[in-house]
């Protein structure tokens, strides 16, 4: 076998046992705050097929990183640094395992420490990801917690504009609406700021910044595709909202929350694969042109 694949393959065997140990209840939680997000459809699909991602594009340059890689005793500082992230982790396990967040981010340590410790040239090439993947996991719930509330109130202002123009009996008493359906149904659910763009807006952005780094674009054309995207996400969502309350009076309670479980899913999708070729036809940084 390749030594980059067996070196990559004790990485990832390693970094999961760390993982483990540091944060035996990290799934538990993310399943947890993932079903209260988004419901039981289809949860970690895009948490997977980020690291999929990453590494489906960088593999060249990462095994060419592993195939250099010299003996055990080579980059001892930064062996020893892996060490003590490590080692952190393990002793730090009570404080780490108390929210889906902190476990999250000590995840993604796990796997930075054991790369240091056992591949030390791959430092340079997973530190920017390091960083992303634990602002991704922390950001969501910060960003709720401080904006939740008023994007809540936002998608519900939108929301109800759309369905004005097009007279469905929805009553609304703050974020909460309620409409009778034509089953004879009575739907009722609350735009919650679980509901109000955040995930999509941080997984945007979080893609966003591993697509600068890969693609190596000019910061000024990240920056207005990231304001562009956001703007246009918070709109989706209102959107949604509207499909949703659509459904549900058109079908009742049922289908309401069947659509409820993916309908999101499909609109960011459609959306990110309609911003791709627009953001890949963006500039690269001059000093990288040829």
């Amino acid at each position: 076998m390749d030594r980059a694949y067996i070196r990559f393959s004790a990485w990832i065997l390693a970094g999961t046992a760390v993982a483990f140990f540091s944060s035996p209840n990290f799934l538990p939680l993310l399943s947890g705050a993932l079903d209260d997000t988004f419901g039981t459809f289809l949860p970690a699909i895009p948490f997977a097929a980020l690291l999929t991602v990453l590494f489906l594009l960088r593999w060249r340059e990462l095994s060419e990183i592993l195939q250099k890689e010299g003996s055990l005793a080579s980059e001892l500082p930064t062996r020893l640094l892996g060490i003590g992230i490590v080692a952190s982790l393990l002793i730090l396990q009570g404080i780490t395992a108390k929210s889906v967040e902190s476990a999250g981010i000590a995840v993604v340590l796990s796997f930075y420490g054991t790369s240091l410790i056992l591949n030390p040239l791959t430092r340079r090439f997973m530190l920017p990801y390091a960083i992303v993947y634990s602002a991704g996991v922390a950001t969501p719930g910060i960003l709720q917690w401080s904006f939740g509330e008023p994007l809540a109130w936002l998608s519900t202002a939108f929301s109800g504009g759309i369905l004005s123009l097009g007279g469905l009996p929805v009553v609304w008493h703050g974020t909460q609406f309620t409409l009778l359906s034509k089953t004879g149904e009575v739907v009722t659910a609350v735009v919650t700021p679980g509901c109000s763009s955040i995930i999509s807006v941080t997984t945007f952005l979080g893609l966003l910044a591993l697509m600068h780094m890969d693609l190596k674009k000019e910061l000024s054309s990240t920056v207005k595709i990231a304001i562009a995207g956001t703007a246009v996400l918070i709109l989706l969502n209102a959107v949604r909202i509207v499909i949703l309350i659509w459904v549900g009076y058109a079908d009742g309670l049922s289908a309401f929350w069947g659509v409820h479980n993916w309908v999101g899913y499909a609109m960011f999708l459609g959306f990110y694969l309609a911003l791709l070729p627009l953001y890949a036809r963006t500039r690269v940084r001059s000093g990288l042109l040829r």
